[in-house]
């Protein structure tokens, strides 16, 4: 495999660069158009200085992901609507023993959710509750985060279907 000109490694960090910052600062006081645009800008402008070609970038692009990770969040937001993660967030604060106890009931839950669906699904489903629980009790959110993704990563890789392996 050749290695690119000189020009494209240029052009292709200057479109990179300019989604880093996106992507890391989302709220840029000139250029407010979040990490969502900034990815579509990022891979826009790397088709537009031709690093890649378009049909690349389409190949790149994988639709069954994409399709997932919609599905799951239309389904989150079902789950709030139907007052699913109140009652849910009820149920795991019922007899709390502190903030401790409460990260170990939100690594219980998000590992079991991982283990039947995947890590992705149960990390999209739950941040949101997550982040309310952690409010309601007036703790910081970064811990539990921390804790969600982590056992969610236990959880998926405990069964077989929970997540992808490539020994299989």
């Amino acid at each position: 495999m050749a290695l690119a000109s000189t020009v494209k490694v240029v052009l292709g960090s200057i479109a990179f660069a300019i989604f880093w910052v996106l992507a890391v600062f989302p709220a840029v006081p000139f250029l407010p158009v979040g990490r969502t645009a900034g990815s579509l800008l990022g891979g826009m402008l790397m088709v537009i200085f031709q690093v890649i070609t378009a049909d690349q970038a389409y190949d790149a692009i994988d639709l069954q992901i994409l399709g997932l990770l919609f599905g799951t969040m239309v389904v989150s937001v079902y789950l709030e609507r139907a007052d699913m993660f109140k009652y849910l967030g009820k149920l795991l604060s019922w007899k709390s023993r502190g903030a401790k106890d409460l990260i170990c009931r939100v690594c219980l839950i998000s590992a079991i959710s991982s283990a039947f669906f995947t890590n992705d699904t149960s990390c999209v489903v739950l941040t949101e509750f997550v982040l309310k629980i952690a409010r309601q009790h007036n703790l910081p959110p970064h811990p539990f985060l921390l804790a969600l993704a982590s056992s969610a990563n236990i959880g998926s890789s405990a069964t077989p279907i929970g997540n992808p392996k490539t020994w299989l």
